[in-house]
């Protein structure tokens, strides 16, 4: 049975609810990094206005959350995200802001001397999580992006959600992980993740019992 399981995929395009919705079928605890909006030194300060020190700083801080959620379960777990997000989040803010305005490739992008230096240390810590991960998970289950973000919850944009995934996919292939990717509503990419991993045997309720645990409250 895959009993580490991270469900992967740009900002916005349901990872939470898979994660939690297949946490409760299979009863795998489910872990996630809290959500990166207080850098030690920077209390209150919006995360459009973080400094680059600061970004690196939540990034070895979630790098190191996951870490701890993931080794305190060692029965298995469902992850929200994982290890090589973040450095896929730091890496992208660095060179083109949370709001780029075009999907030109990250290769094509200017740096400035600056963050050339920067970007250089990102894609090492990048390394030490790719190395993490091909051991830390079994599977990858990847959800793309399918619809659009709401229009109260953009801390990023569509262009940052599409180059994330320029970057994503690649890195996950090269851990050497299988990557199983889902379409459709959540009961669909729920059934898919559950042929895809063979968890038949493992549910403890159904697909339908688990999406409705897993909708996010009104």
């Amino acid at each position: 049975m895959t009993k580490r399981i991270a469900v992967v995929g740009a900002y916005g395009s349901g990872k939470t609810t898979l994660s939690a919705a297949l946490s409760h079928l299979t009863g795998l605890p489910r872990t996630h990094g809290s959500p990166m909006r207080e850098p030690i030194g920077g209390e209150g300060r919006s995360v459009h206005n973080w400094t680059d020190g600061q970004l690196i700083q939540l990034t070895v801080n979630r790098y190191a959350e996951r870490l701890l959620g993931e080794a305190a379960q060692p029965g298995g777990f469902v992850s929200d995200g994982s290890v090589v997000h973040e450095w896929v989040y730091a890496k992208l803010r660095l060179v083109a802001g949370s709001y780029p305005g075009t999907t030109t490739p990250m290769e094509d992008r200017h740096r400035s001397i600056t963050t050339t230096a920067l970007e250089a240390a990102v894609d090492d810590i990048g390394l030490l999580m790719k190395h993490h991960a091909r051991t830390a998970y079994q599977a990858f289950v990847y959800v793309p992006v399918e619809f659009e973000l709401a229009p109260d919850n953009r801390p990023i944009n569509e262009n940052f959600r599409q180059l994330s995934d320029s970057l994503l996919l690649p890195a996950l292939e090269a851990t050497g992980v299988p990557v199983h990717t889902v379409h459709g509503d959540p009961a669909e990419r729920l059934t898919q993740t559950v042929k895809h991993l063979g968890l038949q045997d493992a549910t403890v309720m159904t697909v339908d019992e688990a999406v409705a645990l897993a909708a996010p409250a009104r």
